[in-house]
């Protein structure tokens, strides 16, 4: 194997700047290359080359994944699992210090990154893990069947139970690097959580769209949330917010309340992030619409603080029986007492 070559076609990648979050103290146990003689330069010149690519990228074409597998001229679960250590370290943990990755193939070939996330303040309870910060990214980028998850160890019951939500979840691999790159464990949906509590449960039978797939709600502003825009009639950042946070809730996925909602993130450059509710069939393994608007904005490279959010503008279900205002009101405060939190609600059609 050529490292030279492989330096040098990593180059060409070109990765965006790595992202500045919290001090990153300590990780989920490194994914460790296989210490054999024959392939240990092999190993180093693949963990280098996926590093190089991931680092500060939360988003990696297919083409580019096609071109990394080819350089490094390995399998396309060896080069996933050589990518976990460098993406853990955009994860921002700063209660547990615990960084977590997660490297996802997307059925286009687009291979996609996640990583915990915690709010200083407030109970873990409001995190975000790593396996549906990535299920979010999905979403934001349309893909809508992950065909292989990789991670350095078995997902936790609560992202189990998050990802029994997905209409692919029977056919999704999941790799763990329990054993090192070259001897990676595999294991399909089923066998990780057999009898699973899933939509069908509470939905019934029926050709209902599941998490990932395309939704939308038919929704109207209130006369209220037209009274506030007309007011704010001149800000046109604060419009094309509220737009990004309407259409956003639009597809938010609410199939157990009937309440859509989302959020749009404002940072200090006045630049704008949205994305919207994640609902699950057991409740709590849900993602609300605050933190998954967080890791749009994160993965746009808009968020490289918490502190930067200048406006947060939620969109949601005039008298619902869910309500998120309060609870986007107090994560927001925890962050920064600075900054504003403008409620518009609609109704549904």
């Amino acid at each position: 194997m050529d490292v030279v070559r492989l330096r040098s076609h990593a180059q060409m990648l070109r990765p965006a700047p790595r992202l500045r979050g919290v001090q990153h103290i300590s990780s989920r146990k490194a994914v460790k290359a296989n210490t054999a003689a024959p392939e240990a330069k092999q190993q180093t010149s693949i963990a280098e080359l996926a590093a190089q690519a991931v680092r500060g990228r939360f988003f990696i074409p297919a083409e580019d994944v096609q071109q990394l597998k080819d350089a490094a001229d390995c399998t396309i679960d060896t080069l996933m699992l050589a990518m976990l250590e460098e993406a853990s370290q955009s994860a921002r943990p700063p209660i547990s210090h615990y960084q977590v990755g997660a490297v996802g193939l997307g059925e286009s070939g687009a291979v996609y990154i996640g990583v915990n996330l915690e709010f200083p303040g407030n109970p873990l309870g409001q995190s975000v893990h790593a396996e549906q910060f990535l299920v979010a990214n999905l979403a934001l980028h349309g893909e809508q069947k992950l065909n292989t998850l990789a991670i350095s160890a078995a997902p936790c019951g609560h992202c189990r139970q998050f990802y029994s939500e997905l209409a692919c979840a029977d056919g999704i691999r999941f790799v763990f690097g329990w054993h090192g790159h070259t001897h990676p464990e595999v294991f399909h949906f089923p066998e990780l959580l057999p009898a699973r509590f899933e939509p069908e449960d509470l939905l019934g039978d029926g050709d209902k769209a599941l998490l990932l797939q395309p939704q939308h709600h038919s929704l109207k502003w209130s006369s209220e949330a037209q009274a506030v825009l007309q007011q704010r009639a001149g800000d046109a950042v604060f419009q094309q917010a509220a737009a990004a946070a309407f259409t956003a809730a639009q597809q938010s996925y609410s199939p157990y309340t009937l309440c859509p909602s989302a959020v749009a993130v404002i940072n200090m450059q006045d630049q704008i992030s949205a994305h919207g509710y994640m609902e699950n069939a057991a409740h709590n393994p849900g993602i609300p619409p605050l933190q998954a608007a967080v890791v749009a904005a994160i993965i746009q490279g808009q968020l490289e603080t918490y502190q930067q959010i200048r406006e947060l503008v939620l969109v949601e279900v005039e008298g619902g029986l869910v309500k998120q205002e309060r609870i986007v009101k107090a994560v927001a405060a925890s962050i920064c007492e600075d900054i504003t939190v403008t409620v518009l609600t609609v109704h549904r059609q």
